[in-house]
């Protein structure tokens, strides 16, 4: 690099407004608890005060998805404003959901859903979102050197008419990936719901795998993508059960190629120990922070 200058300013402590913090030699943290402090000043003012929530409480209720529900159903038009202040909350929760706090994903992901049909009742649930971000602001995603693969969970929860599709990859104890998305299509049982979630958590865990083996940090064979569903499992490794899934689109049959060109594997997991479960319903209570703490591997 003799044409080229460069500076060396030493290990990494912050970047785009998220903190890395050393807890030993070979434990790392990333958070994020000046960006949410500085949230938690723009949008806590006079007229919507940090709502003084029990620590046992997560970041929404669970009656979020009929919320979002209503407000796409709802005929009064919100002004300009109240959707400029909508969206502006909702852009500053996904900068954290997407980069340190996957416990804010789900929650997150519903109220996107309703960018531009806000009520009350959703502002409200964005609050409550923040309110929970500030209460916890210090957390963050704990990576701690081990010996363990790359591996992936894929679920999908069907008690809704369009599925929401969740994913997670860990490595180094903790997610290095996530996310919850809406199907595109109303699936006719949980076997095609879970089928359409492992096709599309199977495009992500090609690609990271992809990437792990190019850096040396997983071995030659394939990836595990774990599902909870052995009908949708069945289907994944038989070609042959045209019957049941001929109505089924095509595009949601590549988990199917990637297990027969051996990119992937597909592996069953208890419902119970499903980590994807995490991210597509409201889940309360002690679930809910059981599954936090082992995404976010909290000590």
């Amino acid at each position: 690099l003799k044409d080229c200058e460069a500076e060396d300013e030493g290990e990494l402590s912050d970047l785009l407004g998220v903190e890395f913090n050393r807890e030993g030699p070979n434990i790392v943290r990333l958070s994020q608890p000046a960006y949410i402090t500085k949230m938690a000043a723009a949008y806590f003012t006079a007229d919507s005060p940090n709502p003084e929530l029990h620590v046992s409480r997560g970041p929404c209720d669970k009656d979020i998805q009929e919320l979002v529900s209503l407000a796409q159903k709802d005929d009064n038009q919100p002004s300009a404003e109240e959707v400029r202040a909508f969206q502006s909350i909702v852009g500053a929760l996904l900068y954290t959901a997407t980069n340190t706090r996957p416990d804010v994903s789900y929650a997150v992901g519903m109220l996107c859903r309703a960018m531009s049909r806000p009520t009350p009742a959703l502002m409200s649930a964005a609050l409550r979102v923040l309110g929970y971000l500030d209460r916890t602001k210090d957390l963050g995603l704990r990576y701690e050197a081990s010996d363990a693969e790359l591996y992936g969970m894929s679920d999908s929860d069907w008690a809704v008419k369009h599925s929401t599709t969740g994913w997670v990859f860990m490595f180094s104890q903790a997610a290095i990936s996530w996310g919850c998305k809406k199907q595109v299509s109303v699936a006719l049982s949980s076997c095609e719901a879970e089928i359409m979630a492992a096709s599309e958590a199977s495009k992500g865990a090609i690609h990271l795998d992809r990437m792990a083996k190019a850096l040396r940090l997983s071995d030659p064979e394939p990836m595990d993508l774990f599902v909870d569903n052995q009908s949708a499992i069945a289907i994944a490794y038989n070609p042959e059960m045209h019957q049941n899934t001929k109505h089924i689109e095509r595009r949601h049959f590549f988990v199917r190629e990637a297990v027969e060109d051996e990119k992937i594997r597909v592996p069953f997991v208890k419902s119970h120990d499903n980590l994807a479960d995490f991210f597509t319903k409201p889940l309360q209570g002690d679930r809910f922070f059981e599954l936090r703490d082992q995404i976010m591997n909290i000590r």
